[in-house]
């Protein structure tokens, strides 16, 4: 019996490692904007997983990467995970940017990229959907539908 539930477990840890083991990444979404929607269904559903330490210059190469929307993400990672989008390629701030700091082990989830004051560090308790974080935005129009790079660990503002 103890042999069966070791080789269960064993086949479970080896079969399926998402279920066993946490990925520190950060997931986005592409909500599509009412006006973008046509008849012919070119709307991209698909998740954009970015692993933690994975920049990305250009959010071209990514899914959805040339599909107008409205995004949305989440983080996993420790307290302490940083990571900061731009509204331009290449990590340039000339058209905004947003920097996220957690600051518990639970995984922070974000609907509104644009929600922050501007200019300055704001705090968010955790709630029952979301752990605790830290922001600093540097507002441009339309920032949440022009994320262009990506880049981890600290920003110097």
């Amino acid at each position: 019996m103890k042999l069966t539930a070791f080789l269960t477990a064993l086949t479970i840890l080896i079969g399926f490692p998402g279920l066993s083991f946490g990925k520190d990444e950060m997931v986005m979404r592409k909500e599509p904007l009412d006006w973008t929607v046509t008849r012919d269904g070119d709307v991209c559903y698909k998740l954009i997983p970015i692993e933690a330490g994975e920049d990305v210059p250009d959010m071209r190469d990514k899914p959805c990467g040339l599909r107008d929307g409205k995004f949305s993400l989440t983080i996993s990672g420790p307290p302490g995970t940083t990571v900061t989008i731009f509204g331009k390629y290449n990590f340039k701030k000339g058209n905004g940017f947003l920097t996220i700091k957690k600051k518990d082990h639970r995984e922070i989830w974000l609907l509104d990229l644009i929600y922050f004051p501007a200019g300055r560090w704001f705090y968010t308790e955790a709630t029952e959907d979301s752990g605790a974080y830290e922001t600093f935005y540097n507002p441009s129009p339309n920032f949440e539908e022009s994320i262009y790079s990506i880049k981890w660990g600290a920003n110097d503002q």
